[in-house]
């Protein structure tokens, strides 16, 4: 089964991007350009649609530890090779399709919608390489991303508090069962949908 989807996953990368079709929130766009525009719209209106405090509810300070680009890649990489260890997917056939080379841009959405919503008095964004995860401490929490895996298909986020440790976050289901869906991270789901998901259950774990 795991074979059955990789195949279907390589043959829609392998495809020239002005004939692949892209899905996002249920829409279908025809080549790379105009999915990266209707994912650069998504964010924006995501994000200017978020309804801020009008003073942040958690004095406390947020960091957010966000996976970087290359490690994306590498990482996808990874789960691809522990799938199928001979098929010759490369970092530039990664960085051409879109699906892939955008996954940073959407966690940093994440983060600016955590930002927009003013539930913490400071946020600060930090990219890593390798997830070292701080300390929490009686001001700071801490935000962070886990990578889906080969086995574990799910991205994960975790809240860390001085307070309750580490409390993974609900966002909701956004992911389908096709790996090449999954990639696309708003599939079928609204942006506003797993937003308010995921706000809902960050502010509930830094209240409690």
């Amino acid at each position: 089964m795991k074979k059955a989807v990789l195949v279907i996953l390589m043959t829609t990368l392998v495809l020239s991007g002005c004939s692949t079709t892209y899905y996002l929130e249920g829409a279908e766009y025809k080549g790379k350009k105009k999915y990266i525009a209707a994912r650069a719209a998504m964010h924006t209106r995501c994000i200017e649609s978020t309804e801020p405090l009008p003073a942040p509810l958690i004095e406390r300070k947020l960091i957010a530890l966000i996976p970087s680009q290359e490690l994306i890649y590498t990482t996808i990489l990874t789960n691809l090779k522990a799938i199928s260890p001979d098929y010759p997917m490369t970092r530039e056939d990664l960085r051409y399709d879109p699906l892939y080379s955008g996954v940073n841009e959407n966690f940093k959405m994440v983060v600016e919608l955590i930002k927009r919503k003013n539930l913490y008095k400071t946020v600060e964004m930090i990219e890593y390489e390798s997830l070292s995860i701080p300390e929490a401490s009686v001001d700071t929490d801490i935000f962070h991303v886990v990578l889906a895996t080969a086995t574990n298909r799910n991205d994960r986020y975790y809240l860390t508090r001085e307070k309750r440790g580490k409390l993974r976050i609900d966002y909701g289901a956004i992911n389908p069962p096709c790996v090449h869906e999954r990639v696309s991270f708003m599939y079928v789901t609204q942006c506003e949908t797993f937003r308010d998901n995921l706000l809902s259950s960050l502010q509930t774990l830094a209240l409690q």
